[in-house]
């Protein structure tokens, strides 16, 4: 480990501040001063030594502003004696260099100028730091120096640095002086009485009155009649050496000139304390500026800004092109929206070319030969054009051209090629929708007259199976016959419901752009001048593979019926949302599907209507169900759930009578496989145990479909209880609600339809299972699964096998719900 060298001198602490404060004196390499050569020869008379510094200790070297005896004008600060004297707090004594272990191998001990003795005392100056020494230096060494020497040396230390700080200060005042007569700002003075003690050309010119008559008058002087209390109330609180808020800052304020008019001024104020207190004010002094051209120029500028802020923002904020063009066709101006009409991101690219560039050769040559003549002669032409945007495609425009004063032309431009292109889009969609509509009434129409043929079908088929196990072959092969004729009436059938229903066709869909449709076609029907629609939309797009007929169907089918919801003669609105589903719960009741797991839209449709019945909230999406009489389907919701429900979506109603309701619609934003299956389709593996022995009750308004389903159930080995009305079922399973394992209902039945009897048969049994047999089993299969009414869909007709297997899969997913 290396041993520090204690033959060089240490570096102080605070080595960068006392460097500062010996730079502030600004004394390094100047010119000798008589005042401290007086000292050092006295020094050296006094001690009788041959030579006498004042030496300054700088980063690497000691200068000396005075010396005795000694040519050398500095040397090295890692040989110098002073160097380890600034470090004590008095006196340094080396009676002999060759006998101190840290100088006797010094260059200077070895070297001229062969030190030997060595005294100093360091030059402190007021702030405390000790920037060098007052030193006497002899070749020959001394057995010792008295206290009394080191007294003496020290005075004449402290008398160098009075000189050297007095030095400072006559400098700093010759520069003030110079400064205060020179300057164009006012530069004035007063005591601690606020009597005026110096006032500069500056303040005599700005003000008005002479330095003979400002000095010795009170600074109310200049000092507004409002002002002066808190003038003097200001000045009595450093009195009381209390701070003050304007010492040291710079302020803006009133002044009152000779001629009795006030002018602002910024004023910078400071006070010099007095000798031994530094609280209590000796004086202050104040630099004043005259503001009032500036202040006059920063209205004006401030006004212009703002005034040219608001033209150029208005312009920028325009989606109509805006463009100036100097006389010779130049552009010599252009906003962001024209440069982007034509595919140009920067404006800059544009400017300095001619208008001609933004057009294909012959609409160039059009314009000028149809359009300049007119605009010459009148000032001003409007009409349509093609422009070339920079890509080369073509954009149709409407453009109005005025003659600009200076000769130039102001072009204003609007693209319609999209405005068109949207009234084509309103125009499909209208008409998409309207065959929607169409195909909505022929499915309402094959949907009442499948529902009857299935149900002679199921009849029929049904009878024809139960023949087949007649031990006859002449009877089994008439019952083929029958049956073959039934499936192909069935598949006839199949073909009929068909016609009412579409093929989706999912494509790239921005679900912005389908509410914003929606709204477009629903607000022209708010015939109410004080029902109005609104819309929320993401800034972003949100995009959606999906068939937008079908999408466009649910959001107008939902804003349709919250138009009809709002009561006429009173202020009403409907509300469209989009919004990304993540994270978000159902506000209200979930009555279809559960919330998808994959990445989907929330589309919120409000209203302020006369909102729905508790008690009506799940019958709104069931076919055939609707408050508007002859003006209305009852098919409406039943095509939205059934629409959700193909595209694994959910539904949620939040509603409250008479004040509104909230529809919420969970859209996957990409397509999964349906969520709907037939069970007599794709009757599931191990359905269960067989149906021997359960008690089954069957239900239905048909007596034709009830002795079939009997028949066929009661050659299973099943006891059946046939029932024509819902209320003998529900009267059945309220008296022995243990006593059945499975009923098998209808859907269409006078007075209670399936969906009723069920959730009535559940209040008495929460784990019964229900079996639907329905003529419409695609529209019904919404109210299946876990969160369904029913437990199994499956279609009419049906075969025995079928049926069991149906029948199984009911009491396996009733038990698994009640588990």
């Amino acid at each position: 480990m290396l041993e520090p060298d204690f033959t060089l001198p240490p570096i102080p602490h605070d080595e960068p501040e006392r460097l500062a404060a010996l730079y502030r004196l600004d004394v390094l390499d100047t010119a000798p001063e008589d005042e401290l050569d007086i000292i050092t020869r006295l020094a050296a008379d006094r001690f009788d030594t041959q030579t006498a510094l004042v030496s300054l200790v700088d980063a690497d070297r000691q200068w000396f502003k005075s010396r005795h005896g000694l040519e050398a004008s500095e040397t090295c600060r890692r040989d110098s004696f002073c160097g380890h004297t600034i470090m004590e707090p008095g006196v340094m004594v080396v009676p002999d260099a060759i006998a101190d272990p840290r100088f006797a191998q010094n260059p200077l001990v070895t070297g001229a100028p062969h030190i030997r003795f060595y005294a100093g005392a360091p030059l402190v100056l007021a702030d405390g730091h000790q920037i060098g020494t007052l030193c006497i230096i002899d070749p020959a060494p001394r057995d010792a120096f008295s206290p009394r020497e080191a007294e003496a040396l020290q005075l004449m230390a402290r008398q160098v640095v009075t000189l050297l700080e007095g030095r400072q200060l006559r400098q700093e005042r010759r520069i003030a002086q110079l400064i205060a007569q020179t300057t164009t700002d006012a530069f004035v003075c007063a005591d601690a009485h606020s009597r005026i003690t110096l006032w500069n050309r500056a303040a005599e010119v700005m003000f008005g009155w002479s330095a003979a008559e400002a000095l010795g008058q009170s600074l109310d002087l200049i000092i507004p009649k409002v002002h002066r209390k808190g003038h003097h109330a200001g000045v009595k609180r450093m009195r009381a050496r209390q701070p003050s808020k304007l010492v040291g800052q710079t302020v803006e304020v009133p002044a009152l000139t000779k001629a009795g008019h006030e002018l602002p001024v910024e004023l910078s104020l400071a006070m010099w304390p007095e000798d031994g207190d530094s609280t209590a004010p000796a004086g202050f002094a104040a630099i004043i500026r005259d503001i009032s051209a500036r202040k006059a120029a920063d209205a004006e500028r401030v006004a212009t800004e703002a005034r040219l802020a608001r033209q150029v923002a208005a312009i920028e904020a325009s989606d109509d092109g805006i463009a100036l063009t100097n006389a010779e066709g130049d552009f010599i101006f252009m906003n962001r929206a024209h440069a982007a009409m034509f595919g140009f991101p920067d404006p800059a690219a544009l400017i300095g070319r001619a208008w001609s560039v933004l057009y294909a050769p012959d609409e160039a040559r059009r314009i000028n030969d149809e359009a300049m003549p007119v605009l010459f002669a009148q000032g001003q032409w409007r009409g349509e054009t093609q422009g070339l945007k920079a890509d080369g495609t073509l954009i149709e425009q409407e453009i109005a051209l005025s003659l600009a004063p200076e000769g130039g032309i102001v072009c204003v431009t609007r693209d319609v090629g999209d405005r068109r292109g949207m009234e084509r889009e309103k125009a499909r969609l209208r008409e998409q929708l309207m065959l929607a509509q169409r195909q909505e009434v022929v499915g309402q129409l094959a949907s009442g007259i499948a529902h009857d043929f299935n149900n002679l079908i199921a009849a029929i088929s049904g009878t024809a199976e139960l023949l087949r196990h007649i031990d006859d072959n002449r009877v089994r092969h008439h019952a083929l016959r029958i049956q073959s004729a039934a499936a192909t009436a069935a598949g006839l059938v199949e073909k009929l419901l068909t016609l009412g229903r579409r093929v989706p066709h999912p494509k790239l869909v921005d679900l912005r752009r389908t509410v914003w449709n929606v709204r477009d076609l629903v607000a022209p029907s708010l015939t109410d001048p004080l029902h109005r629609i609104e819309l929320e939309l993401p800034s972003a797009p949100l995009m959606a593979l999906t068939d937008d007929t079908e999408l466009n169907q649910v959001v107008l089918n939902l804003a349709l019926n919250a138009r009809d919801a709002l009561r006429p003669g009173e202020t009403a609105r409907i509300k469209l949302e989009v919004l990304n589903a993540e994270g978000t719960q159902p506000s209200g009741k979930l009555v279809l599907g559960t919330v998808p797991q994959v990445p989907a839209a929330l589309i919120r449709v409000s209203d302020t209507g006369i909102g729905i019945q508790p008690e009506e909230l799940e019958q709104v999406f069931e076919p055939f169900f609707t408050h508007k009489g002859e003006a209305g389907t009852g098919l409406g919701l039943a095509v939205v759930a059934g629409i959700i429900a193909h595209n694994n979506g959910a539904l949620a109603i939040q509603s409250w009578p008479d004040c509104g309701t909230v529809f919420e619609v969970w859209w996957p934003l990409e397509p999964g496989g349906s969520g709907n299956r037939e069970a007599g389709d794709n009757a599931p593996a191990g359905a269960g145990p067989g149906l021997s022995g359960k008690a089954v009750l069957v239900v239905d308004d048909n007596p034709a479909v009830v002795d079939t389903l009997a028949a066929m159930l009661e050659r299973m080995g099943v006891e059946v209880g046939p029932c024509l009305d819902p209320a003998d079922a529900v009267t059945a399973v309220r008296d022995d609600p243990q006593g059945w394992d499975l009923v098998i209902t209808d859907y269409d039945m006078p007075a209670m339809n399936g969906a009723q009897l069920a959730k009535t048969l559940r209040k008495h049994r929460k784990d019964l299972p229900i079996l639907l047999l329905t003529a419409l089993p695609r529209v019904h299969q919404l109210h299946q699964g876990p969160d369904g009414i029913f437990d199994e869909v499956l279609g009419k007709p049906s075969s025995a096998a079928r049926l069991a297997t149906a029948a199984a899969s009911a009491m396996a997913a009733a038990r698994e719900r009640s588990s």
